[in-house]
C-alpha cells in the first residue's frame, strides 16, 4: 500500500527544492511530466502557484504527485586546479 500524497506533502518538496535549489520530478493531472526547479511559491486570484524555472506557473491544485528529481552529478570535469 503507497503513500497518499496531500497538499501538505506537495508543499514540503516544493519549499525544499526552492530552499536547496534541487530539481524535482512533477507530474500533472493532464499527464504531463517534467523536472524543473521551484524559483518561489506565490498567491495569484486567490489560489496557491508554483513558479519554476524554466516552466510556465502552475497552480498547486493541477498537481498529482511529486519526488525529487535526479541528484546532480558530481564530477570534477573542468575543475581548474
Amino acid at each position: 500500500m503507497g503513500h497518499r500524497i496531500d497538499v501538505g506533502d506537495v508543499i514540503d518538496m516544493l519549499e525544499e527544492s526552492q530552499l536547496m535549489k534541487r530539481p524535482v520530478e512533477v507530474e500533472l493531472k493532464d499527464g504531463r511530466v517534467f523536472e524543473d526547479r521551484v524559483q518561489e511559491i506565490v498567491k495569484w486570484e486567490g489560489e496557491d502557484h508554483v513558479v519554476f524555472k524554466d516552466h510556465e506557473l502552475t497552480p498547486l491544485h493541477t498537481i498529482s504527485g511529486i519526488r525529487r528529481g535526479r541528484p546532480p552529478e558530481l564530477t570534477y570535469a573542468g575543475k581548474r586546479v
